[in-house]
């Protein structure tokens, strides 16, 4: 090894210089460190049983597991190679840099097991390096000795901690680990961990839980660090997260999955803002169904063309924009301001067959949703998934276009839900609105083309009041309208839709709404109607029976394939259920208007119940014979799946205010 050292320049100028690419050799000519830097210098053993070995430019280490090993600097000149012997892919190595310069690995690193290399003074993989092993732990953060050899990843921040930087290509084999730990931590290369982990976090304390926990566990300490994603993290079916105060996704996120069963998870998790930027792509896509992607800060943007996709050939997945379902999942933080950008694109489709899957776009305050949301039903058979765009305080929804549709099923949902709806007979046009604009306690407007354009069913749940200013005519096949107030609705025009149509009024039952207005008369539904408010008795109107669905020829691939995720979507269901009648009640009302020409194929009666506060309804608990609830994590059932013999009836439902609860606070009845 040669080692040429001039008169140092200040640590900190030396860490900032080290890691911007673009004047890399400037700075290390100011920094005095010099390209003829190689392998790694200076070992000291503080565990393990290691040798050294240097035969040209390859440097062997040879390690017992747990080795540590402190180095005076440890970089890799391009054209060397330092290579790792351990024992496994299990073993792993701590090597931790006691000098004052950053590690820069120009070359290749290779090993069949785990390398740690921990330097505060900052890790640099440059454009040509090459990375290959098991395990990569890059940090300029501090472990200690004990919590390595006991197994746990904790890592916190000493007086000096510079950036990670990786413009290398940097691989494992199937189900390796790779994390880049840092305050500032930056990827424009390219990460590859098959059916493995891949995390950049940002912060000043780092913990990761066991990895061999499905459900990966980060928790970070960042308050100013960022992560910048440039280039291409692939991890086919494994687990991709980004955690940091900023986040700015610019390149591609890739956790999909070309075998049944192996689903990607990716997760972008911000205390302060998270961006995905124009150009990024970040999918979680699934031979079988598709897998999950969480988008999470307290600001969270999809901006320019951005893509999300979660979708699958035999179900869709679910992408988490903000939140989770009305923000009730603890589990997952929600935002308190959304943007998903006119050009964006959102999709939890079912491409060959089976159910869209679930896309949440959700704010605390105020939610901006303009772009393209998709949860189709699949080609052969399947029905529309469910799609929820939610600010608790004000929604826009300017231009948005949503499709829930499902060529040989039914249409999925699309769930509004913030305090106040004025339907409006404004445009719909692409909205070029400015990102964050936050204005709680807005009224929203919401287009009555769009709602006239929707190919899902339409729920419109609002805490207060709900206006229908101007008439709605949906003429897509198999579409409902649902309206959910806490106080009143007020139908001052027509309502048209090809199925159902339910005006719910004092929908939590606190107050004395009504449902009011001259177009309560003109009232249209190809299905059945059904208003309820703080007076009208309740009507139990009779189920509708359904001919069953012809199937579509089947494959034969349950005889090649009997435990395959394709097979089982593919089995009949094994008996019809039996419908449970809906019981009296006790304060709240429900009157059924009589249709004009009704129809005799519509597939149920029934409505979507998602109340936010006060819930005490009557029913079944969702299981298998009754007729229960289910969540918007719960398909529609698959009554048109190939070979099913169920027949297909629904009921409406009371909105019991007993106090008796006798199902989940949230719940859907599905049509």
């Amino acid at each position: 090894m040669n080692m040429a050292v001039n008169t140092p320049k200040p640590l900190a100028w030396a860490i900032r210089c080290a890691f911007l690419p673009p004047v890399l050799a400037a700075c290390l000519g100011a920094t005095g460190i010099s390209s003829a830097i190689a392998n790694p210098s200076n070992p000291t053993v503080v565990n393990g049983q290691v040798t050294f070995s240097q035969n040209g430019n390859v440097y062997t280490i040879t390690n017992s597991p747990s080795a540590i090993i402190n180095w005076n600097s440890f970089s890799i000149n391009a054209g060397e190679l330092v290579r790792f012997i351990q024992q496994n892919s299990s073993s792993s190595v701590l090597n931790r840099i006691t000098g004052q310069d950053p590690s820069q690995i120009m070359g290749a690193l290779e090993s069949n097991g785990r390398v740690f290399l921990i330097n505060p003074n900052g890790i640099m993989f440059g454009a040509g390096a090459q990375i290959n092993v098991a395990g990569l732990v890059a940090s300029t953060l501090a472990i200690s000795d004990s919590n390595f050899l006991a197994g746990k990843n904790k890592f916190t921040a000493g007086d000096v901690a510079g950036a990670v930087n990786n413009m290398g290509a940097i691989t494992t084999p199937s189900g390796g680990q790779v994390y880049l730990i840092a305050p500032d931590v930056t990827n424009s290369g390219i990460i590859t961990s098959p059916k493995g982990e891949v995390v950049l976090a940002a912060g000043r304390s780092v913990q990761l839980a066991d990895s061999s926990n499905p459900d990966m566990h980060v928790v970070v300490s960042a308050p100013t660090d960022r992560a910048l994603n440039l280039g291409d993290v692939i991890a086919q079916g494994g687990r991709i997260g980004i955690y940091a105060a900023l986040i700015n996704q610019r390149g591609k996120l890739n956790a999909n999955s070309a075998v049944l069963g192996e689903n990607g998870k990716i997760i972008l998790k911000a205390s302060g803002t998270t961006l995905l930027e124009a150009g990024s792509k970040t999918t979680a896509t699934g031979a079988g169904t598709g897998g999950e992607v969480q988008v999470l800060g307290e600001k969270v943007g999809l901006m320019g063309n951005a893509l999300v996709d979660v979708s699958g050939q035999t179900g869709g997945g679910t992408a988490l924009i903000g939140g989770d379902y009305q923000g009730e999942n603890a589990k997952v933080q929600n935002a308190e301001q959304t943007f998903v950008g006119k050009d964006a694109v959102i999709k939890a489709d079912a491409i060959a067959s089976g159910n869209g899957g679930k896309v949440i776009v959700w704010a605390n305050q105020t939610a901006q949703a303009y772009g393209s949301i998709f949860a189709r039903g699949g080609a052969a058979w399947g029905n529309g998934g469910f799609i929820e765009t939610s600010g608790l305080d004000h929604l826009d929804v300017a231009g948005i276009r949503i499709d829930a549709g499902a060529p040989k099923g039914k249409n999925g949902q699309w769930l509004l839900d913030p305090k106040n709806i004025i339907v409006n007979d404004g445009p719909a046009p692409l909205s070029d609105a400015a990102a964050f604009s936050n204005r709680p306690g807005e009224t929203t407007e919401i287009s009555a083309q769009l709602l006239s354009n929707a190919t899902a069913d339409v729920i419109l749940q609002a805490t207060n009041d709900i206006t229908f200013q101007y008439g709605v005519g949906n003429t897509h096949e198999g579409v409902s309208l649902t309206a959910q107030a806490g106080n009143n609705i007020y139908v001052d025009a027509m309502l048209s839709f090809t199925k159902n149509i339910t005006l719910a009024a004092n929908y939590f039952g606190t107050g004395e709404g009504r449902v009011l207005g001259d177009g309560i008369t003109a009232i249209n539904a190809g299905g059945v109607k059904t208003i309820t408010d703080y007076l009208n008795p309740p009507v139990v109107v009779p189920p509708v029976v359904v001919p069953p669905v012809t199937p579509p020829p089947s494959a034969d691939i349950c005889t090649i394939a009997p435990n395959s995720a394709l097979c089982q979507v593919l089995s009949p269901p094994t008996a019809s259920e039996p419908v449970k009648p809906v019981q009296q009640a006790s304060n709240e009302i429900i009157k059924t208007v009589t249709q004009s020409a009704p129809k005799t194929d519509f597939d149920q009666v029934a409505f979507l119940d998602t109340k936010k506060q006060g819930d005490s309804s009557s029913g079944g608990s969702g299981s298998s014979g009754s007729a229960g609830t289910s969540t918007p994590d719960d398909k529609k059932s698959d009554d048109n799946k190939p070979d099913d013999k169920k027949a297909d009836t629904k009921e409406v439902a009371s909105n019991d205010k007993s106090g008796t609860k006798n199902e989940p606070t949230k719940k859907m009845y599905c049509n």
